[in-house]
């Protein structure tokens, strides 16, 4: 993978996304009774973070990807439905992706004097599905 991944909402991707990064995690329980030698430790439950970085701006279609202003509808959608999720490698020869459910937790915009403004994004989720991609 060249770090070439990119973060699909509802099928569209993020309207130029600078950075993309995913954390998958999973909690430990730990045990000692007193029929047990020593610590033991069990799988407890499964958890991703995805954060992508873009530039701030409006000028997308919104047909194949999201802007500022679809980010902001998203973030600012009280309902309790999940975003489908991608975490999509770009290379031609991808053999995989990662596809989930969350919750945008986090917008933030950036807008310096002089600079590009940048938006950035959080959405936390459960369990991710490993799914092949079809060779081309």
């Amino acid at each position: 993978m060249s770090g070439q991944m990119r973060i699909k909402l509802s099928d569209k991707t993020i309207y130029h996304s600078t950075s993309a990064s995913l954390s998958y995690t999973r909690a430990t329980k730990e045990r000692i009774t007193k029929d047990t030698n020593g610590r033991e430790q069990a799988k407890g439950i499964l958890a991703f973070s995805l954060t992508c970085d873009a530039l701030g701006v409006y000028d997308s279609d919104g047909t194949t990807a999201h802007d500022f202003e679809a980010l902001f509808a998203i973030m600012n959608d009280d309902t309790d439905v999940k975003i489908p999720v991608e975490f999509v490698p770009d290379e031609g020869d991808a053999t995989f992706k990662l596809t989930g459910e969350g919750i945008m937790n986090s917008l933030g915009l950036n807008a310096p004097v002089d600079e590009d403004t940048t938006a950035s994004i959080q959405i936390d989720g459960g369990r991710l599905t490993l799914v092949a991609l079809p060779i081309v």
